[in-house]
């Protein structure tokens, strides 16, 4: 099989390192490198998180600094001790990368270079704010020409988590992905209106320690920090599988159901910026510009993602033999 050259572009908070490590699991990835952004928590953060993780789980993949503020330079997002922790893993300690450094380039920079690299194969997973996307867009016009395909999780056909309208990812820097809609790359959008669906229960986190690997039991200490947050709001144990759902849009799409829509995003509202503004009703008279998740098969998108943990768990313990 062939694989597919991929970057990353996080935000690392808890579903996001639950994304990476389910990547690890996709026999059809190559992950050529992982960038971070200013998101679930600031950059300084999210780039310690993701440099960590990746030697903890034993492997030699580039990670880049990228974007530390949004496109137009608004304030930095602020640890949430109630959503992600301190410093966007909840609970969970990694020891400090030892043995790693960053790659001396930035995000933008990398993704740039890798895509001119790989004459157009290379394929992009953002599971945080789009910024580094648009700032590679800015400084190289030409990138939609090297660039497959984009899959981000953002946005929602209806409703937000931030305030009414809002998502979160969209809502840190809307401008940036107003930048990024109006390129031309190929994309799909993942949105709240699937991935609210997608929530992991403690059979799942019982299901993931029954391996006994370093990755499913990681996933599984996260599972059980994002259950025990939500208890406080809804009384249910479950963890929403954000992120891990925007992998699966890239790998494993047959657990979804698409529609193409025009979308843009509101930058300016008092009370609708970060609007994912998608024309489900094509009232617009404008060619669609991305397509769009609008159904998803939850009990096989838990299947299909716990088998990829356990995947990675086995795939992990030989690249640490």
């Amino acid at each position: 099989m062939k694989k597919r050259p991929f970057i990353i572009d996080c935000d690392t908070g808890t579903d996001d390192a639950i994304a990476i490590v389910a990547a690890l699991g996709c026999e059809e990835m190559e992950i050529v490198g992982i960038t971070s952004v200013n998101g679930n928590v600031p950059e300084s953060y999210t780039s310690r998180n993701n440099l960590n993780l990746i030697e903890y789980l034993g492997y030699h993949i580039p990670v880049c600094h990228g974007a530390i503020l949004p496109l137009l330079g608004s304030k930095a997002t602020e640890a949430s001790t109630a959503i992600h922790g301190k410093t966007g893993l909840g609970s969970t300690e990694l020891p400090e990368a030892e043995h790693s450094d960053f790659d001396p380039r930035i995000a933008a920079q990398f993704i740039y270079e890798e895509a001119v690299k790989r004459n157009g194969e290379l394929e992009l997973l953002v599971t945080g704010p789009i910024t580094n996307i648009a700032v590679c867009l800015c400084e190289h016009p030409d990138l939609p020409n090297y660039i497959r395909h984009l899959y981000f999780m953002g946005g929602s056909t209806v409703g937000g988590n931030v305030n009414t309208t809002a998502e979160f990812n969209i809502w840190v820097d809307p401008e940036a992905l107003h930048v990024v809609l109006q390129s031309g790359i190929p994309m799909t959008m993942v949105g709240l209106n699937v991935s609210n669906q997608t929530e992991m229960r403690p059979s799942e986190e019982t299901l993931l320690r029954s391996f006994g690997t370093r990755e499913t039991n990681l996933v599984a200490e996260l599972l059980v920090y994002m259950m025990n947050r939500s208890v406080g709001a809804s009384k249910v144990f479950r963890a929403n599988m954000h992120d891990p759902l925007a992998l699966a849009a890239a790998v494993f799409p047959e657990c979804m159901k698409y529609e193409e829509y025009f979308g843009d995003t509101e930058c300016a509202g008092t009370y609708t910026r970060g609007h994912t503004a998608i024309d489900v009703f094509r009232r617009s008279g404008k060619e669609p510009n991305v397509r769009v998740a609008v159904e998803v098969d939850v009990d096989l998108f838990r299947e299909w993602l716990c088998d990829r943990i356990r995947i990675s768990g086995e795939n992990g313990e030989a690249v640490r033999k």
